[in-house]
């Protein structure tokens, strides 16, 4: 029997354009080092590593992904995942039902475990955060955040609404005004809702559910980024794209973004190198 379209397919069939290919790049991505002094940094940016139970939950994700595993079909038993991932039963009974918890699998009494069906914003919603930010730091969030918010802004602008540009005004306002106060929620959670507002105005459904879904991680990143790397450069920067925003020039402020998000990068990985002394 052939095997079902994998998700990857299913995904590009449902028009998620670049984004998928994005995604995936990310999250299929071994991890590497940028270079030797930077190996270190990360090292003490994330000293987590993936338990047993998450290593497996990525190896039956991945035969879903590849349509090995497609929708209705059942999944290999206890004994086999045991054989197969070299892990003990508890672990992969633990690693079976954080799937069936997720609703990516269903257990069926005296028959096994098969693959629900699903769609792709529901996958979307499940894979995303446990893939792409389990064991990894703000530099990861940062690097994705790079390939993804320069091309929002162009689609903002091409998709321009007065009223979404206002909210963007809104926050910046709120920013310019808490930029010193270090302890106040206000500064960093108005930074988080200018980006996930940029989002919100390209109208593309793919990209604002990976952008909602990200909102926890956004939200952990720019508190600890406010209280560490500052805030007043950041003000300076969201000032230009909104300016170029305003002006309509979607592949300035596309420049403008990449730029930002590199800037924060630097100062992130220059704060954890002189944490790691």
């Amino acid at each position: 029997m052939a095997a079902s379209p994998g998700f990857r397919d299913q995904c590009m069939k449902a028009g998620c354009d670049t984004l998928s290919q994005i995604l995936f790049r990310l999250t299929e991505r071994k991890e590497r080092p940028y270079n030797k002094s930077h190996q270190s940094i990360r090292k003490a940016g994330s000293q987590m590593k993936k338990n047993a139970s998450d290593q497996v939950v990525e190896y039956i994700l991945k035969r879903v992904e590849s349509g090995e595993w497609g929708p209705g079909a059942k999944i290999s038993t206890e004994v086999q995942l045991q054989k197969e991932t070299g892990f003990g039963k508890a672990t992969i009974r633990e690693a079976v039902e954080k799937l069936v918890a997720m609703d990516i699998l269903k257990k069926r009494q005296g028959d096994g475990t098969y693959v629900n069906d699903f769609s792709v914003g529901s996958i979307f919603s499940q894979m995303v955060p446990e893939v792409l930010f389990n064991a990894h730091d703000s530099i990861t969030i940062l690097e994705f955040r790079e390939v993804v918010e320069p091309a929002s802004v162009q689609m903002f602008v091409e998709h321009f609404e007065e009223e979404r540009y206002e909210l963007l005004k809104k926050y910046l306002e709120q920013m310019r005004q808490h930029q010193d106060d270090q302890d106040n929620d206000i500064f960093y959670e108005s930074d988080r809702d200018f980006h996930l507002e940029i989002a919100r105005g390209t109208k593309n459904s793919i990209l604002i559910k990976v952008m909602e879904i990200l909102n926890g991680a956004m939200t952990r990143y720019h508190y600890t980024a406010n209280r560490t790397i500052g805030s007043k450069s950041g003000v300076a920067e969201h000032e230009e794209i909104l300016d170029a925003i305003g002006r309509r020039d979607g592949e300035l402020g596309a420049l403008l973004m990449k730029r930002h998000l590199q800037r924060s990068k630097r100062d992130m990985l220059e704060y954890i190198r002189q944490r790691a002394k």
